[in-house]
């Protein structure tokens, strides 16, 4: 499970919970043979699917994780393939560092929360267009293999 602690600018009852969307079961089967190339997005990164299929389970029941970077620019690139069916999903989340070596400014969505236990996925968004922050809940739509924002919070601690 990652999590890091989300500032109490906010009432924190009305923030979704993870424990508010269980997943319906954990899977402990065998890994798909076969990963669907389908799309563009999974085609382009099939070998990182492949290596990440056999994985643990870390999101919503069946979800592992597949990371990469970009290159010298600090970016890495954060998505989730299905252990049983290879069907990755079509949301990813990226995030790099702007600015200096000594102060860089992350830019993007980081993952803050998941659990293999829940269909909530929550993410800290940052731009470098603008000042704003915001937290992001987003709910597994099994029927879409896409993740839904249920919630969008601005961060106001700073």
């Amino acid at each position: 499970m990652i999590f890091l602690s989300i500032q109490n600018s906010f009432a924190s009852d009305s923030l979704p919970k993870g424990k508010d969307y269980p997943a319906a079961h954990i899977y402990m089967g065998k890994p798909s043979e076969h990963i669907d190339t389908t799309d563009e997005f999974t085609n382009s990164f099939r070998t990182r699917f492949k290596q990440a299929i056999q994985g643990d389970v870390v999101f919503a029941g069946e979800y592992a994780q597949a990371e990469w970077g970009c290159g010298g620019s600090g970016c890495h690139v954060i998505a989730f393939i299905n252990k049983r069916t290879g069907l990755a999903l079509s949301s990813s989340f990226m995030a790099y560092d702007a600015g200096d070596s000594e102060t860089p400014k992350p830019i993007g969505e980081e993952i803050l929360y998941i659990n293999k236990g829940s269909d909530l996925l929550v993410t800290y968004e940052t731009s470098d267009s603008s000042d704003k922050k915001f937290y992001n809940y987003y709910v597994l739509d099994k029927k879409k293999n896409d993740l839904t924002l249920i919630k969008k919070v601005q961060d106001t601690s700073h």
